[in-house]
């Protein structure tokens, strides 16, 4: 699992350094250059949690169940929960990003 300091820090800070991250994605030329920043800026720990999240959202979509999510992607219920939530808070971006990656990955 990522640490993350128990600091809490100021919401200006945080939500420039945000903007910067953002940023820096948005003006990446191409998939290469994506992954590459991607995998520069976040540990192997972190990549695969965030895959993670992405493939419980998509096989919730596609109705699967708790207990095989938690199976196939060796997760907890309470992470598929919690994925759950955010898909369930009518988080439209979250929702196309859902919607375009299972037409992309129809045979996952």
């Amino acid at each position: 699992m990522a640490k993350i300091s128990k600091n809490k820090l100021d919401k200006g800070i945080y939500d420039t350094i945000l903007a910067q991250l953002i940023t820096a994605f948005k003006h990446c030329p191409g998939e290469k250059s994506v992954a590459d920043l991607f995998d520069s800026l976040f540990t192997k720990t972190e990549r695969l949690m965030l895959a993670k999240r992405l493939a419980i959202a998509l096989l919730l979509e596609r109705g699967r169940s708790y207990k095989d999510i938690s199976r196939l992607l060796k997760v907890s219920s309470v992470t598929i929960g919690l994925v759950r939530n955010n898909i369930m808070k009518n988080n439209q971006p979250y929702s196309d990003l859902i919607r375009n990656l299972s037409e992309a990955l129809k045979n996952f």
